[in-house]
């Protein structure tokens, strides 16, 4: 071989070895060029899912709110006081027997235990321990306490005599009362439990005045008499209270018996209606009643989104666009609640219409938030408080709100979900009676449609309202996208109460309008009148 020859060889050799090189160069390139193109699509796909999901958590908190709601109505009467239910179904017989055992509660209804009875009679006292029987003259003042049960290992039952009502002397309500029937007294570790074994019909006697005015015209107090009745029995299929076998209490959790004493048109009313029960389907129905109107009917809606046979005969009216949750369905309840509807029977009540100013500043912004804070833990699944980076317990520590909206509304016009915002927080809301626990501030003051100025207890007047939001003197809304904080709301408000069932108002305004009490039942309920007895 020359050597032009082995040059020539040996250049093409190195030229083999840079194209070689090269190549393999140019596969790492590449290799690492795609490693890099797949780190950065997987971080522009990461910040997009961040992103995506800080701007949808609000689609995310409709959602949670939209959850099946599983109180059903049984339990949804003891959810008013934050109780848990505990029931126990009895035998069809005893339900629908003539007596009922009804719990006395404390003084304000605010325990079952007492700490001590003072009671007496006119006509005196009958006081039974087992075996042993105690009399007491007429006026002569019995005094029951830890002590007294010392020797008794059964109930101690106290009864006036020649059925003499019975007064407990210590115990308050709006009236001094007496008793019919006879008084159970348990010993308790943590005091007297007092359960009110009476005759259905004297127990109505004690409902119906404490339910609704004396003076509200016959009719009215007949419907009163009859929807009463037929939660009475509805509520007599099972013990809320097993362990003294108590079918109800005599407090809001069911019906309110005995808060004034008994009147002549109440029992009249009483008399007048004896035994009638509205059914459906050959069953007795669970008749709410509630106090005011704003127009439409919340029906079995109020306690449960679940569909039940409570549907059929509590039904639900109003407007689906109502139901809608969007701007256009906004305006519409807005305009409703704005200017009413004159052909709604409680279009010239009070509690028709009526305005809450609620301040979001310092002090009460921070009080407000503690309420809630305080509330979610009674009621965890019901409000819940949620922060990406931060535990619940922060919320204490904010002192801005920079939003309040409506997330779900029924198409009665029901606010069934609420949100909060705070710089740091997400604060979802929901069923009706929570979210006026919520909104409800005890003594702040609301202005009612006549102008009068009510004071609130513990929950807002009703969960059918809109809200108006002010953000200082610009007034604009859209400054609640810019991050701006409220300094306060104005809740637009209608009716009273939970909205499902006859409207107590609304009765009597129908009486007045010449309704009879069978007419304004069939205006407020779907079912038939039976007797009792025919069940």
């Amino acid at each position: 071989m020359t050597k032009s020859s082995l040059s020539g060889l040996l250049f093409r050799m190195k030229s083999s070895v840079w194209r070689y090189k090269a190549i393999q160069e140019n596969r790492r390139g590449k290799i690492l060029l795609k490693k890099l193109i797949t780190v950065f699509l997987w971080l522009i796909l990461a910040a997009g899912i961040y992103w995506c999901n800080v701007s949808t958590q609000d689609k995310k908190e409709q959602e949670r709110v939209e959850e099946d709601d599983t109180v059903k109505p049984k339990e949804a009467v003891k959810e008013r006081e934050g109780e848990t239910a505990q029931t126990e179904e009895i035998s069809r017989t005893d339900a629908l027997s003539d007596t009922i055992r009804v719990l006395i509660k404390t003084n304000g209804f605010q325990g079952i235990y007492h700490g001590e009875l003072k009671v007496i009679c006119d006509n005196g006292l009958i006081v039974e321990y087992g075996e042993t029987v105690k009399e007491c003259a007429g006026g002569e003042e019995y005094v029951l306490d830890k002590s007294s049960f010392a020797n008794a290992s059964e109930p101690v039952k106290i009864t006036g005599k020649n059925q003499g009502t019975v007064r407990i002397v210590n115990l308050k309500r709006n009236a001094p009362v007496s008793y019919r029937g006879v008084l159970e007294c348990y010993d308790t570790s943590e005091g007297i439990v007092l359960v009110n074994e009476l005759n259905v019909e004297e127990y109505l006697y004690g409902v119906v005045p404490s339910e609704m005015p004396s003076s509200y015209p016959p009719e009215a107090l007949k419907a009163q008499a009859i929807s009463a009745r037929t939660y009475t029995y509805f509520h007599k299929k099972s013990y809320a209270y097993p362990q003294w076998r108590a079918n109800v209490d005599d407090s809001t959790s069911f019906q309110v018996y005995k808060n004034i004493e008994e009147t002549a048109e109440a029992v009249l009313a009483v008399n007048e209606t004896k035994n009638e029960i509205l059914t459906y389907e050959g069953e007795v129905i669970e008749s709410f009643y509630y106090s005011t109107s704003g127009g439409y009917n919340g029906g079995a809606r109020v306690w449960s989104e679940q569909q039940t046979l409570a549907d059929e005969y509590l039904f639900e009216t109003g407007e689906e666009l109502f139901a809608k949750n969007n701007a256009k369905g906004e305006d519409a309840y807005q305009n409703f609640i704005d200017n009413g509807n004159p052909s709604d029977a409680e279009f010239g009540e009070a509690w028709y219409r009526w305005q809450y100013d609620k301040s979001l500043e310092g002090e009460a912004c921070r009080k407000f938030l503690k309420h809630l804070y305080d509330l979610s833990k009674l009621q965890p699944q019901k409000v819940r408080i949620r922060s990406q980076y931060l535990s619940k317990e922060k919320l204490l520590e904010e002192g801005i709100i920079e939003d309040i909206r409506i997330l779900n509304r029924e198409k009665s016009g029901l606010v069934t979900g609420l949100l909060i915002k705070t710089p740091n927080f997400m604060i979802s809301v929901k069923t009706q009676h929570t979210i006026r626990q919520a909104l409800g501030m005890a003594g702040d003051t609301l202005v009612k449609k006549d102008g009068a100025q009510y004071t609130m207890g513990d929950v807002l007047a009703s969960a059918y309202f809109y809200i108006e939001k002010r953000y200082g003197n610009t007034g604009d809304d859209k400054n609640a996208e810019s991050g701006d904080t409220l300094k306060g709301i104005v809740i637009h408000g209608a009716g009273l109460g939970h909205g499902c069932g006859m409207s107590q108002n609304g009765a009597k305004c129908l009486a007045n309008q010449g309704f009879t009490a069978y007419e304004i039942l069939a205006y407020y309920y779907n079912g038939a009148i039976k007797s009792v007895d025919d069940l």
